[in-house]
């Protein structure tokens, strides 16, 4: 295997003629109103009392009914991974 020399070419108004890039700014105002939509009715379910949201302790990796969601989706952790909590001062 060889490697070869490139130039590296961050001129997307040349690579990209037909594609509307948006400026920074511009995607992060596209994001935001996309992360609106979906979140908004979700609290407001929260706030309407129709859905609750569950408590688990600050620090902590979460509510045990997240672990129970990934194993119902059949996740199975493969790597050697052990949680170590944060030493919060």
């Amino acid at each position: 295997m060889s490697t070869i020399q490139s130039e590296l070419d961050l001129s997307y108004g040349l690579r990209y003629q037909d594609v509307k890039i948006p400026e920074a700014y511009e995607r992060l105002i596209l994001d935001t109103y996309v992360a609106w939509e979906i979140f908004t009715p979700l609290l407001h379910s929260i706030d309407d009392g129709q859905l609750k949201p569950i408590s688990y302790e600050p620090g902590s990796r979460g509510p045990a009914e997240a672990d129970e969601l990934l194993a119902k989706a059949g996740y199975v952790q493969t790597h050697g991974y052990i949680w170590i909590p944060p030493t919060l001062a």
